[in-house]
């Protein structure tokens, strides 16, 4: 059965402990490495600092007000924000020069809900590297009428949708598998370069529709490329 990835592994919320009515923290942890060597790599020379985000949002994912932003030493790798209205954020880690004027590079970002309890957010950033991140939709490949993940038979623990990321010129390449249902998603990280990018809808039974492929590429540092949405033609449908 394929394993599926959950925002490219990058990103884990755990807790910490609950909070008190008044109060909330999250904590962060962030490692800058080499997504080709596997090595950590450090804090580059002018950008000492790394920027905890807590950006406030409502139940449907827009922001409400500011951000809430606390500022750590970046070679520490970890910090824990100041207290914090015990509510659902967006987190993310910037790494910037001494005042936070320079940025860099950012993380990919996490919805955190610490109403109830203290939660840590843990990322790497990646210096030779970066990510997809895509939208799916599904349409009969015959009809062209839209069909949901249950239509098109991909809403199984077997089946969902798949990335496959192929460096331009070469035969490397890397899948990502995501559950349908979710709408959208980002790859784990990828080595900078020129792809081309296939993405299907699968069941246990192989791939049941493909969409057009895509040429594309990955910027470092931490990059997310956007492909925006892709509609997959499911076969038979």
């Amino acid at each position: 059965m394929k394993n599926f990835v959950v925002l490219a592994g990058l990103i884990a919320a755990a807790a910490t402990g609950c909070t008190s009515s008044s109060d909330a923290h999250v904590g962060a942890i962030w490692t800058i490495k080499s997504i080709v060597s596997g090595a950590e790599a450090g804090c580059p020379p002018g950008f000492d600092t790394a920027a905890l985000y807590n950006q406030p949002i409502d139940a449907n994912g827009n922001s409400v007000g500011p951000p809430i932003i606390d500022l750590f030493d970046c070679a520490a790798g970890a910090g824990t924000s100041a207290p914090l209205p015990p509510t659902a954020y967006e987190t993310h880690v910037e790494i910037t020069n001494h005042d936070n004027s320079s940025v860099y590079a950012t993380s990919v970002p996490a919805d955190l809900d610490v109403t109830d309890s203290d939660l840590t957010y843990s990322t790497d950033i990646l210096v030779d590297g970066g990510y997809f991140a895509f939208a799916w939709s599904l349409n009969g490949a015959q009809s062209g009428t839209p069909l949901d993940c249950s239509s098109a038979g991909v809403d199984g623990s077997s089946s969902g949708i798949e990335l496959i990321a192929t460096i331009s010129g070469g035969t490397a390449s890397a899948a990502d598998q995501f559950t349908c249902t979710d709408g959208s998603g980002v790859t784990a990280g990828y080595p900078a370069g020129n792809y081309t990018v296939s993405i299907d809808a699968f069941t246990s039974a192989g791939a049941v529709g493909t969409a057009a492929p895509i040429n594309s590429s990955i910027q470092a540092p931490n990059k997310v490329t956007n492909l925006n949405t892709v509609t997959i033609p499911i076969d038979g449908k």
